[in-house]
């Protein structure tokens, strides 16, 4: 399928087949590709739960207000951004050359040491970034999904056991579509969404 057509057709899916199956060779095999996703200095703050115990998914979606396609789906994914990933680069840079650790280790410490809403929001940035990759990347595989932002962070937390340096970012189904989607909604005018030079200078036009 060309990037184009993926791009396109990908579509927020909320109902799911049931009696399938996507094996966990098959997810290991989809995330393969997903952490090839950029990072702030390849710091790789995502990290993935994969539920697929149907007593944690009723768990977690009673803390999603009850959304059907958390207990529908075939793989609900909590993913989730390490907010001290910047601590893992010694481990990251190991065999980089002697130049660039010396050069990179600094920078990384000076640029997040003590910034706590900066660590939050490289988090949430980089593993979001790699959630779109996701997205992507399961349609290719005629996989359908929707990101999902509505439900208790605490209680999600405590039901996958996240450790206090974890923060759970979005929740995202993984399942085949059982329904076509209904048409796209509006999208705003590319003139409108992009400005040339300034935020107040010309829409983009051509």
């Amino acid at each position: 399928m060309e990037f184009s057509e993926i791009v396109q057709q990908r579509r927020s899916i909320k109902s799911y087949q049931p009696g399938k199956e996507i094996s966990d060779a098959e997810l290991k095999e989809l995330i393969q590709e997903v952490v090839l996703s950029p990072s702030s200095f390849n710091l790789q703050h995502w990290t993935f739960i994969a539920v697929r115990e149907p007593d944690i998914k009723e768990k977690i979606q009673q803390a999603a207000w009850g959304q059907e396609q958390v207990g529908t789906c075939l793989v609900l994914l909590v993913i989730c951004g390490k907010l001290n990933a910047y601590q893992d680069a010694p481990e990251i840079y190991q065999y980089a050359s002697q130049g660039v650790q010396e050069k990179v280790l600094p920078m990384i410490k000076n640029f997040y040491d003590s910034k706590d809403q900066l660590q939050r929001d490289e988090a949430i940035r980089n593993a979001s970034l790699a959630a779109m990759v996701l997205m992507l990347a399961a349609h290719n595989r005629g996989w359908a999904t929707v990101p999902m932002i509505g439900f208790d962070p605490e209680a999600v937390s405590q039901l996958v056991n996240l450790k206090s340096n974890y923060i759970p970012v979005m929740l995202m189904t993984l399942g085949y579509k059982k329904d076509d989607p209904r048409p796209r909604d509006y999208s705003r005018p590319i003139g409108e969404i992009v400005k040339m030079n300034t935020l107040d200078g010309p829409g983009l036009m051509g």
